[in-house]
């Protein structure tokens, strides 16, 4: 039995005021292939921080953006799940919050070396239509779906559930 390190996480669904959100150029680790795909701002919480801490930590030190804890509100989305990187095993619960942002800006204040890293290969503001067509892995599955929803400003009632992995995409006549 492998054992696994416990890594909660959250996430910020940042929309800009053209309704584009932000996501983050990365490769993913192990489970998935080792191929360029995109990820939401934000990580790990810190010891004795709240989730709702965490993103607006994150959200500041990724991407500049001052979010007031209380525009947050509840978590729209949740997704878990087992993944490895460098030989060292984790299980990950990410929880997802929406917040609107006055500009389609990106001016880190404080990366950690491996974000530097991961986020050298930039940042994108996408748009619902571009996040459902995408043919890079995006994370996480499903957000293309949830997205239109809470544009219209409708949030769920409780956390969406989203996969943790992604299906294959079907070719027609296949």
């Amino acid at each position: 039995m492998i054992n696994r390190t416990p890594r909660p996480t959250a996430r910020v669904i940042l929309a800009a005021p053209d309704d584009r959100v932000l996501l983050f150029r990365f490769v993913p680790p192990d489970p998935w292939p080792k191929e360029p795909a995109w990820h939401l701002p934000g990580g790990g919480l810190e010891a004795g921080e709240t989730v709702v801490e965490a993103a607006v930590r994150e959200a500041l030190e990724e991407t500049g953006h001052v979010l007031d804890p209380a525009d947050l509100g509840d978590p729209v989305a949740v997704n878990e799940g087992e993944w490895s990187n460098l030989g060292r095993h984790f299980y990950t619960v990410h929880t997802y919050f929406f917040a609107r942002v006055a500009s389609a800006t990106v001016a880190p204040t404080a990366l950690e070396d491996y974000e530097t890293e991961d986020f050298r290969d930039g940042s994108r503001w996408w748009s619902a239509a571009e996040l459902a067509a995408a043919e890079e892995l995006v994370f996480p599955p499903g957000l293309a779906g949830l997205l239109p929803g809470l544009l219209a400003g409708v949030r769920p009632a409780a956390p969406v559930r989203l996969g943790w992995t992604h299906e294959k995409k079907s070719s027609a006549g296949m």
